[in-house]
């Protein structure tokens, strides 16, 4: 099987799943991204041990395993505010181990504080769109994944067949400028699609909202699976994980739409209404 079908079978996949947490939304949306979480700390973990600095895993498994259940309960049942609570528990228990610890590096502290915000904090943000009115939770989400998703895939797709000029050779040397171009355009057709699926939940956010974050995605996802590809390139792995054939890890998958996430919850919190 070639490596474009395999590509293209892992996606439909990975749009079936997509489906099922955007239209069932509440506690199978909480056990789905707390996964997704996990596997990406792990992938973190594995990426760090290749330049022989090791994380403090526990609180990191404690905010993977916990955050999306907190701002659950906050946002569903009118809990009390939880994950401040939650992320200053987990740098403070990062900051002791390191002074208790004398097997543990000031190196190994940081990398653990990195990992809160990237790809933490970042997943986290998946979540404000999923515990809120239902329609505007679905539209909200499905554009965090389609924008960034259309441009990853119409770069990919346009820089290989056309591509000539590098866009960052030193850090993605397959990546062009052709391909980047491509995606700038294919950001805009996700904020169109979203625009056509929305209407079968009721909902209508003017095309013009979708249309211009789609643009902002097609442009800030493909840096960040720059920003990605710097780490990999850093560590010497290929990928941060194996999970998805011709996909890598999920952080290979997220790492356009986490850049994208803040952007899109802060839009809909402030602007769109």
């Amino acid at each position: 099987m070639s490596e474009l079908a395999v590509r293209t079978l892992v996606a439909i996949g990975l749009i079936a799943l997509l489906v099922l947490i955007v239209w069932l939304g509440g506690w199978f949306q909480v056990g789905a991204l707390t996964l997704i979480s996990v596997l990406a700390v792990i992938e973190m973990s594995r990426m760090f041990r290749h330049k022989g600095i090791k994380i403090c895993l526990p609180p990191l498994f404690a905010m993977a395993g916990l955050q999306y259940v907190m701002l659950y309960l906050n946002e569903a049942y009118g809990f009390v505010q939880l994950l401040p609570a939650l992320y200053a528990l987990c740098f403070l228990y990062i900051a002791i181990e390191r002074i208790l610890n004398g097997k543990r590096t000031s190196e190994d502290a940081v990398a653990s504080l990195f990992v809160m915000i990237y790809p933490l904090a970042l997943l986290l943000c998946f979540g404000f769109f999923g515990f809120g009115r239902a329609d505007v939770s679905r539209t909200a989400l499905l554009l965090v994944f389609a924008a960034p998703c259309l441009a990853d895939n119409n770069a990919y797709l346009f820089g290989r067949k056309f591509g000539r000029h590098k866009l960052c050779p030193t850090i993605s040397p397959n990546k062009t400028v052709e391909g980047y171009i491509a995606g700038l355009v294919g950001g805009p057709i996700g904020g169109l699609l979203v625009w056509f699926l929305q209407k079968l939940w009721g909902l209508d956010v003017h095309w013009a909202w979708l249309v211009g974050l789609g643009l902002i995605g097609g442009f800030i996802g493909q840096f960040g699976d720059l920003f990605a590809s710097t780490f990999k390139r850093w560590s010497g792995i290929k990928d941060f994980g194996t999970l998805l054939p011709k996909h890598g890890g999920v952080v290979d998958r997220l790492d356009s739409a986490m850049m994208f996430a803040p952007i899109v919850a802060a839009a809909f919190h402030y602007f769109i209404k």
